[in-house]
């Protein structure tokens, strides 16, 4: 999988996640530290969509509510909801008298109840809980994948067998990285021609990316090239 594919799929998350926490977190706020007003007038009652379900929810359909709520300082304000109710009726419950709980610095973020720990904010809460949880998911730190060549060289070091004895070879692979190698003498035939006779298929397509060596540099080369002879001198 490429960085940019790695990079969009933990975005997406974090950008669904915030959608649900901050969706979520003004109706909970609303409902839990608002204040309360009344229901003046229920301005629209609509059903929208098809049926619910596929025969598990009979004669259940969305329908969505508009009312008209007056604040404490004596303000107008307007709100809507969805619920679910049948064919013909919303079953909301909600009427004029009805309680609205709103934010007094923002009374268009409101929600129809008696506040506290009702059914909507349960569920808002369970929202925000699983927003938390997919941001979480996110922006969490991937463990450093290895390289095929950290890979290979755990492996062979662990089934590294010498041919005469059967034996677990006694040799631990130096670190070729404390090395330096010559970067300014161009690469030799005789060099490439080693280098492509001892190495593996995997090495120089999979392991080492030596398909255009040029490109990696001569000191890349014979680094490269001091591994593979090590290998082979150890039965690796």
């Amino acid at each position: 999988m490429s960085k940019k594919k790695k990079s969009g799929s933990r975005i997406a998350p974090i950008i669904i996640g915030a959608i649900l926490v901050i969706g979520s977190l003004m109706p909970v706020s609303a409902s839990l530290f608002g204040q309360t007003g009344y229901i003046t007038e229920i301005t629209s009652s609509k059903r929208f969509g098809g049926e619910l379900g596929d025969g598990a929810l009979p004669n259940t359909y969305e329908w969505h509510i508009g009312y008209r709520f007056k604040t404490k300082s004596g303000e107008y304000e307007t709100g809507s909801v969805t619920v679910k109710g049948d064919a013909i009726s919303s079953k909301s419950g909600l009427r004029a008298g009805s309680p609205v709980r709103y934010l007094a610095f923002a009374p268009q973020f409101n929600t129809p109840g008696e506040g506290m720990f009702d059914g909507s904010t349960i569920m808002y809460v369970l929202l925000i809980g699983v927003g938390v949880f997919m941001i979480t998911l996110g922006i969490r730190k991937e463990k450093p994948s290895k390289t095929p060549a950290q890979r290979s060289r755990e492996y062979r070091a662990a089934k590294a067998v010498m041919p005469e004895t059967g034996q677990q070879a006694p040799q631990t692979e130096p670190d070729w990285d404390s090395f330096e190698y010559d970067d300014k003498t161009p690469i030799t035939e005789a060099e490439a021609d080693e280098l492509y006779r001892l190495a593996t298929e995997e090495e120089v397509e999979d392991e080492f990316d030596l398909i255009n060596s040029v490109d990696e540099g001569a000191a890349y080369c014979r680094k490269v090239l001091a591994i593979v002879r090590w290998r082979r001198a150890n039965w690796q």
